[in-house]
């Protein structure tokens, strides 16, 4: 086997409770999900050590061997002493978006150098010291993450699917700046991550739906006002979540007929930024 190829999909936060802080770190516990929106990553061999990284679908200026694709495959290859690796990456998950984008890269390039050199050892411990939710990106689904993101706990059993409009931001947030953000409004908020899972294993949407919430969209919001304004359009037509630290606003559906009406009415706002999705 010279080359591999594999696609990763995006995620999103149903809920996200900040718990406390510890070691000046935020601790969570967030119900995620995956959605069909995906990056691919090729990865061939190099006979050297040498690896490269290409994208596509990014900015001008960003530079593959400064990237955590980079890393991840550095630290791969020393980990298990195989050769370098080339490296292209196609990204169609909004950067900067509270998506996972760059975890999802990460996660790709683990699972495709791990089945590019037959590797067959878990790569959670390698995925835990190169980003907070990669452990999770590695399989993804439906789970619920802890502490940084590190404890991944699967949901088992859920057969429900769920429709989203996803509405990427005109620019993204900076999640330090979203915590440092929350630090400074120094609110808490009602945990919701059990009652979710609880609902979601139960087949309760309608409370499900009720549940669903970021402890982050108050700082996000106050850093990028456009936000507010997604999520209460968003709202018209049903539940809406900020993912992550933002900037991307989802709305949640159980029908395709409800996304898409959503879809129709808010296309004139937001173009090619509207995102059709579903939960994998």
């Amino acid at each position: 086997m010279k080359k591999v190829k594999v696609k990763v999909p995006a995620k999103i936060n149903l809920t996200l409770d900040i718990t406390g802080v510890s070691g000046g770190y935020h601790i969570i516990e967030s119900l995620v999900a995956s959605v069909n929106v995906f990056d691919e990553i090729s990865v061939k061999k190099r006979k050297d050590n040498y690896v490269s990284v290409s994208f596509s679908g990014m900015p001008a200026g960003v530079s593959g061997e400064q990237s955590n694709a980079y890393f991840a495959a550095q630290a791969f290859r020393k980990e298990f002493g195989t050769g370098g690796a080339e490296i292209k990456i196609e990204r169609r998950i909004p950067a900067s978006a509270g998506l996972g984008g760059s975890s999802a890269d990460i996660a790709g390039v683990l699972n495709a150098m791990k089945k590019l050199y037959r590797v067959g050892k878990d790569l959670t411990y390698i995925a835990n010291g190169l980003g907070s939710d990669v452990a999770y990106m590695l399989k993804g689904g439906f789970a619920v993450i802890k502490n940084r993101g590190e404890i991944v706990e699967r949901v088992s059993g859920v057969k429900s699917r769920f429709y989203l409009l996803i509405v990427s931001g005109s620019k993204g947030v900076s999640t330090s700046e979203s915590y440092k953000g929350y630090d400074k409004i120094g609110k808490t908020y009602r945990r919701r991550t059990t009652a979710a899972v609880g609902f979601l294993r139960e087949n309760d949407y309608e409370d499900f739906f009720k549940v669903l919430k970021n402890d982050l969209y108050n700082s996000s919001a106050a850093i990028l006002p456009e936000i507010k304004d997604t999520l209460e359009k968003l709202k018209r037509f049903g539940a809406a979540v900020m993912t992550g630290s933002g900037s991307a606003v989802y709305g949640i559906y159980k029908t395709k007929r409800q996304r898409n009406k959503a879809y129709k009415a808010l296309f004139s706002d937001y173009g090619k930024r509207l995102i059709k999705a579903e939960t994998l």
